[in-house]
């Protein structure tokens, strides 16, 4: 027999029996320990064990939370290749600060500032865990220097020249024709969606008589399952319906008279060549190298995104009008990040004729 100290903090007398000393010493040590796991302690990971026991022992929950497709699957990467690798042979009493922090430096020189940022996080995560579990005493992560990404240039976006220059020239390359490129780019323009949003419309979401989309879901990688459609759940605002552009309508027409039966269980308007969903990853590779065969070493896919939100400022819309159409919930998201900075402004010039002298 012996006495313990339970989690509400009083004192018990716990006693078990066997044939031999040390048998009934086996019965009482199985007994504290199924006390513990039934309290909630979680005696599986403690200051001893492994950090990678600790990382599965985090994801475990962490993948039940209903986080949406793409923080999934870029945790999951961040733990298969930086976190596990480098770190999961450690006892978690040696996840000190230093370790931490070396490791988050040797990420950002290898990897760059972005992946090291998703390291930090998902570092910081399984120490939390830990944290409740009493395997630690404080989070290790906090004290970790910040991770300095590159100076970012201000946002750019296409002039309306520039887009007609960029439909012209690809309608001259073989490879972005195949790839459906035009459509694609009209697409993103007509919508002001992501690359993984336009690769998600089926041909239900579309109303052209109303010239209405449904939009909301992304294509995503699910490893095990392949490419699905999936919405977000951690997000109500993308969850919408937007009205096209009258040349977007006819683009979309154009596709609906030319269309094929997938071989997929969805209906997609954009198909890979096997007629199954396009990978999204796959299909921003076939624009950048297209963008880079016609000299726009500047540009990548995004921009397309940044330019509609552009071109919506300077027809006079509305922070707010402009962030509902991009499925924004902050509009300094949109005024920051999705709109073209150091344009001539003619507006800023006539108001300041106010103070000639």
């Amino acid at each position: 027999m012996t006495l313990y100290r339970d989690f509400d903090g009083s004192t018990i007398q716990v006693e078990r029996w066997g044939a031999s000393n040390a048998a009934a010493e086996r019965n009482l040590k199985e007994a504290l320990r199924d006390r513990i796991t039934q309290a909630g302690g979680g005696d599986e990971i403690t200051r001893e064990s492994r950090v990678q026991d600790l990382a599965e022992h985090w994801w475990a929950e962490f993948s039940k939370l209903g986080r949406s497709p793409g923080t999934l699957r870029l945790y999951r990467d961040r733990l298969d290749n930086q976190v596990i690798p480098a770190l999961g042979k450690l006892r978690i009493r040696e996840l000190t600060t230093a370790a931490v922090n070396r490791h988050i430096r040797s990420v950002t020189d290898r990897n760059g500032a972005a992946v090291a940022k998703a390291v930090r996080t998902v570092l910081s995560n399984m120490c939390g865990h830990a944290c409740r579990l009493d395997a630690m005493t404080i989070n290790p992560c906090r004290e970790v220097a910040p991770v300095k990404p590159k100076v970012k240039n201000p946002p750019r976006a296409l002039t309306a020249a520039e887009v007609n220059q960029l439909r012209a020239s690809l309608t001259y390359d073989d490879a972005a024709l195949r790839q459906e490129l035009p459509d694609i780019v009209d697409a993103m323009l007509a919508t002001s969606l992501r690359i993984a949003e336009v690769l998600a419309i089926q041909w239900p979401d579309l109303d052209l008589d109303a010239a209405t989309i449904k939009t909301g879901n992304v294509v995503v990688r699910i490893k095990g399952e392949g490419l699905q459609i999936k919405s977000d759940p951690t997000s109500k605002v993308n969850a919408r319906t937007l009205l096209l552009p009258q040349w977007g309508v006819e683009l979309f027409r154009r596709r609906w008279a030319s269309r094929v039966a997938p071989t997929c269980d969805y209906d997609p308007v954009f198909m890979s060549s096997v007629r199954t969903l396009k990978d999204p990853d796959n299909a921003h590779t076939q624009l950048r190298e297209a963008f880079d065969r016609m000299a726009y070493d500047w540009l990548v896919p995004h921009h397309l995104r940044k330019t509609a939100a552009t071109t919506l400022d300077k027809e006079g819309l509305s922070a707010r009008e402009i962030a509902d159409q991009l499925g924004h919930a902050k509009t300094s998201m949109t005024l920051d990040s999705y709109m073209g900075r150091k344009v001539i402004n003619p507006r800023a010039a006539a108001a300041l004729e106010v103070l000639a002298p």
